[in-house]
């Protein structure tokens, strides 16, 4: 068996295609053709081809590493329970695959003090999740002059346009929307402590609703601190000072706390209390009864953001914002009684 390595020489003979379509194609560059961006990426692996990330370094100057920032909102809030969420593992991985496939490694990074701890990364741009106003993580790549890509805004950023987000208000009316048409009359929102504008979006939207068709706006805070424990006593005690119908979980583990919450006042799900997530989740789907649930696809935010910051970090102009597609996951929770 040879030893040789496969170049792009090699890639470019399979695949019928000139070097300098195939070099463009795995690394972002000019204008390639999606199908065929996609069918040089699944020649190349199956060849086992390998960028000399040493030449290209020397080249350009660049390393072509990623970095990739979870969010931090409270103190005290220990990194890797932010990680074990759902929704940012799976955002994650389809990060780190969207840009393995182009030959881009991916570094999820420690907490980032000052621009000098970015500058000894050696990255040439990153991704953001779940900004903060004006997010200082943020700030630090613009003080390196290096693309910074959002996944939702940045609040205290408005005009900042390479952001990735949902629809988080139309996701949040359809979910009002499933919930009163199934008999829902007074509907709660578990709203979250965290700043974020996914979460300020939502709890917005649900005002709005709520205004809309004649309906009081029920609001109770939970912490992104313990999560489940936090959403059990806030949902405790808006059961017990308003006794809604219906309670929409903001946060991914606020739904075991809603769950528990409700059956320790003897209150059946749905028939007497409909219970709904605002973020699809394995607690939501394997609960008793299984919680509806908006599905925001992480999968597709996480690559969709990495394809955006390569665009940038190949001289492009990638139309931003982009808006990502949800799914309403209509499960038992919220079923009409029959």
């Amino acid at each position: 068996m040879s030893n040789a390595r496969i170049t792009i020489r090699d890639v470019a003979a399979a695949v019928g295609l000139s070097p300098t379509t195939v070099s463009h194609a795995l690394n972002g560059k000019g204008r390639v053709d999606p199908a065929t961006r996609e069918r040089v990426a699944e020649t190349a692996q199956q060849l086992g081809y390998r960028p000399d990330r040493t030449a290209r370094r020397l080249r350009s100057g660049r390393s072509g590493a990623i970095a990739l920032l979870l969010p931090f909102v409270e103190p005290d809030i220990a990194r890797d329970e932010m990680l074990a969420l759902d929704y940012y593992m799976h955002l994650a991985g389809s990060a780190a695959r969207a840009a393995f496939v182009r030959g881009h490694p991916v570094l999820l990074t420690p907490p980032l003090r000052d621009v000098d701890d970015l500058h000894d990364l050696g990255v040439d741009g990153g991704v953001v999740c779940d900004p903060g106003h004006d997010d200082a993580r943020v700030g630090l790549f613009d003080g390196l002059g290096l693309p910074v890509v959002t996944v939702e805004r940045d609040p205290g950023r408005p005009d900042h346009p390479w952001v990735v987000r949902c629809d988080n208000e139309g996701n949040t009316r359809g979910l009002l929307d499933e919930l009163a048409s199934a008999g829902a009359r007074r509907i709660a929102l578990l709203a979250s402590t965290g700043g974020w504008a996914w979460a300020d979006e939502t709890a917005h939207a649900y005002r709005d609703w709520c205004a809309d068709h004649g309906r009081e706006p029920l609001v109770e805070q939970a912490s992104m601190r313990a999560q489940e424990r936090s959403a059990y006593e806030a949902a405790g005690r808006v059961l017990d000072r308003d006794r809604p119908d219906a309670i929409v979980a903001q946060a991914e583990r606020y739904t075991p706390g809603v769950l528990r919450a409700a059956r320790e006042r003897d209150l059946r799900v749905p028939a007497d209390l409909r219970v709904a997530a605002a973020v699809d989740s394995p607690q939501a789907r394997d609960a008793d009864p299984p919680v509806t649930a908006i599905d925001l696809q992480p999968d597709l935010q996480g690559a969709a953001a990495v394809e955006m910051l390569i665009e940038l970090l190949a001289g492009g102009e990638p139309a931003g914002p982009q808006i990502t597609p949800a799914v309403l996951r209509v499960r038992a929770s919220t079923r009409a009684a029959t």
